[in-house]
């Protein structure tokens, strides 16, 4: 019959010793299973492991989760930034059409106030008809400051056809209507822009004192009786020949 076997048991000694005395050397023995502690300690190297794997998944899932976060801002802010260059665009495209529609007003208020001014310049003929200049009557006096010759009054006489009516010459204000020593009746329009006409003629006028005449407008109505026109300009509180105004402009 075989004997059985006894397992010896392993002791382990554990000596600790001081750098500055060898007697003071002191001896430990412990006894323990060597395989229980290798189990132990990869049971535990195995919980560690697991461990920091599930924390590192739990990080990497945080960090998705983030990611999508921010890839969902990054998204909206990009519909943003979209919604807002469309809205510029938009702008931008209304701002020219605001800037042609000013720029289109301006040149027709332009061109309007250059019409009014032209309609109110008397540069039109004071007749409808055909018409010869008869006279320059040119009075001159003294300055009373300078001593110096200068125009007092210069008067046009046109002798007009039998059918020519006497007109306004630019658009204008009555501002006289009266008698004349010289051609029997007197009309006086202010043109409102320094501009004063003087129309002078042996007949009834056709405008009271205070109408508003437009150029072309009947003054006087032509005929055998009366077929002189005597025409005056004051520019600025000076006569001015009436001529150089109608030469420039027609």
């Amino acid at each position: 019959m075989a004997k059985k076997k006894k397992h010896r048991k392993k002791y382990f000694t554990i000596s600790v010793t001081s750098d500055y005395s060898v007697d003071k050397t002191k001896y430990y023995k412990s006894r323990f299973n060597l395989f229980k502690v290798s189990m132990v300690t990869t049971i535990l190297v195995v919980i560690i492991g697991i461990g920091l794997t599930a924390f590192e998944f739990y990080e990497l899932a945080q960090m998705e989760s983030k990611l999508r976060v921010f890839r969902s801002i990054i998204s909206e802010q990009e519909d943003i930034i979209a919604d807002l260059g469309d809205a510029k665009a938009e702008l931008e495209k209304q701002n020219e059409i605001l800037n042609n529609s000013v720029a289109q007003a301006k040149a027709e208020s332009d061109k309007a106030e250059e019409e009014n001014q032209a309609r109110h310049l008397p540069s039109f003929f004071p007749l409808t008809g055909s018409a010869l200049i008869s006279n320059v009557d040119t009075k001159t006096g003294t300055d009373e400051e300078t001593g110096e010759e200068i125009i007092t009054e210069i008067t046009t006489e046109f002798a007009m056809s039998g059918a020519s009516d006497v007109v306004a010459t630019a658009d204008g204000v009555v501002t006289a209507v009266k008698e004349n020593s010289t051609y029997g009746r007197l009309v006086q329009i202010d043109h409102q822009n320094g501009y004063v006409t003087i129309y002078m003629n042996d007949s009834d006028p056709k405008v009271n004192l205070g109408d508003e005449v437009v150029r072309g407008a009947i003054i006087f109505v032509g005929g055998s009786s009366n077929d002189t026109l005597g025409y005056q300009i004051i520019y600025e509180g000076e006569y001015i020949d009436p001529m150089q105004i109608i030469a420039v402009d027609g």
